[in-house]
């Protein structure tokens, strides 16, 4: 392309610099063949350059593709060549910046405590292992029986006032049992329907949100239905249909739906659910909105609109206080099995407010866990929300060990392997692998070994697994077939 483009140059005549020509090739032309050849110059140049740049851009994605299947290629290299270390060097290897700790809390004496340590007191972001720390101060504060609940009241004006204060797990489902029961209670008729949300602080958002579509990236609320997020199918003919009985479709709903389809496109038949992303409010109206359709299907006829803000008066008649079906220890796990991130930080949100008072804000909720670490001996780490989705958190394997010691007697409540041998909570975002839990010894089944594992930074997808192997067949599996061989 270069020895044709200089051979064009010439043939037209063009002056071309010292720097690409030497002085006795030039060819000089004057007046009008020069500004002619200058001219078609320039735009063969401008051509090369923008061709260049469209190039660049169309090449852009190859090239990152291709650096990233390097770095992948190179990681499964580096994991593969792992496989045939000794013990402890292959987990020093897969885990290389990362940090690992073994514990046992349970040595006899002059049995060692620390099993195995790397990087043990360097800070890591947690991710979601995060919802231990969470689960284990809520346990504590709000007790493992605690159900949350929500109160309607009717004022003087026949309005309905629906008091929210943070149930994380107020679903459809919930919502219809509580609309059931007004209407066994004689109501047929309201007017506006006002939320109360005031148990949370106003327009409330917590580190670490990030205003996508996706459910796991939902507000918190002091009335927060499903999720803060919207459920509905769309058929076979493209159409917005309902979830299901106790989830109608809101004006909202609608909304979302039309803005989450494809441009030109059929929307895909099947189950969709999407983040209230718009605002705290959007998602505050749309339980309210939810509330209202389900009452008129019910048979309520309600006249008014739904209604934000403001307190319920003083002088308002308490119809119901619904109280919701599942216990504190049943939520957490749930939270805990699919991570859920809402359910988390409404708790924890809950927690700031039981005990520095209403409203609920991010600085009294991680007072009130620092002050439950604290009566428990656990070092402080650094906490921002409580589910692990912001960047600003960060602990160390050391503390997150002390963590797992204080909620030992609640490791049921994590998930588990197939022969009950391992217990864990997975942390998972952008260049961070995290687990933490118990490995459990046949021999000594009360007495488990506790573990962590932080990774941040470019790794293989599933080298804390792969760590999480080696740990379980060095401390659980080997020491059994060495008893089995001296048997």
């Amino acid at each position: 392309m270069a020895a044709t483009l200089f051979a064009f140059l010439l043939s037209i005549g063009a002056q071309v610099p010292d720097s690409a020509l030497g002085a006795d090739t030039q060819k000089k032309v004057t007046g009008t063949e020069a500004n002619i050849g200058l001219n078609e110059t320039q735009t063969i140049l401008v051509a090369q350059k923008k061709s260049g740049q469209r190039n660049k851009k169309r090449n852009q994605p190859r090239n990152r593709r291709s650096q990233a299947q390097n770095r992948r290629n190179q990681e499964a290299k580096r994991l593969e060549e792992t496989a045939n270390l000794p013990w402890p060097e292959n987990v020093s290897k897969l885990a290389g910046s990362g940090a690992v700790l073994v514990q046992d809390r349970y040595a006899r004496r002059g049995e060692p405590k620390e099993l195995f340590a790397l990087n043990p007191d360097q800070m890591y972001v947690p991710a979601s292992i995060l919802k231990l720390v969470t689960a284990a101060a809520a346990l504590d504060i709000l007790g493992p029986d605690r159900r949350f609940e929500t109160d309607f009241a009717l004022d003087d004006d026949g309005g309905l006032w629906v008091v929210g204060r943070g149930d994380p797990f107020l679903v459809s489902e919930e919502l219809c049992s509580a609309v059931e029961a007004l209407t066994r209670l004689g109501l047929k008729k309201v007017g506006n329907i006002y939320l109360d949300t005031s148990y949370f602080e106003p327009g409330l958002v917590l580190d670490g949100l990030t205003n996508t579509n996706y459910a796991y990236d939902a507000y918190t609320g002091a009335l927060g239905v499903n999720f803060n997020t919207v459920n509905y199918l769309i058929d076979k003919a493209g159409q917005v249909v309902e979830y299901n009985d106790c989830t109608p479709l809101t004006p909202i709903t609608i909304d979302l739906a039309s803005k989450n389809r494809p441009q030109n496109k059929k929307p895909r038949p099947g189950e969709y659910r999407i983040n209230i992303s718009e605002s705290p409010q959007t998602a505050e109206k749309q339980s309210g909105q939810l509330i209202k359709a389900l009452l008129e299907k019910s048979g309520v006829v309600v006249t008014g609109e739904v209604v934000l803000g403001g307190t319920v008066p003083a002088s308002a008649m308490p119809l119901y206080t619904h109280v919701n079906s599942l216990n504190l220890e049943q939520m957490v796990t749930t939270l805990l099995e699919h991570s859920n991130n809402f359910m988390t930080n409404q708790i924890f949100l809950i927690m700031g407010a039981e005990t520095y008072g209403p409203p609920a804000n991010a600085a009294k909720s991680i007072q009130a866990v620092f002050d439950y670490l604290g009566r428990k001996g656990v070092s402080m780490l650094k906490l921002v929300e409580g589910s692990g989705l912001s960047r600003n958190n960060s602990l160390s394997a050391r503390q997150m060990s002390e963590i797992l010691s204080v909620f030992e007697s609640n490791r049921h409540l994590t998930t588990s392997n197939n022969d009950k041998s391992v217990f864990y909570k997975t942390g998972t975002m952008s260049d961070i692998q995290t687990l933490a839990g118990y490995l459990i010894r046949p021999d000594r089944p009360n007495e488990p070994l506790s573990f962590v594992i932080l990774l941040n930074g470019k790794y293989a997808p599933g080298t804390r697994e792969k760590i999480l192997a080696v740990l379980k067949a060095h401390f659980i599996d080997e020491p059994q077939e060495k008893n089995s061989r001296k048997s």
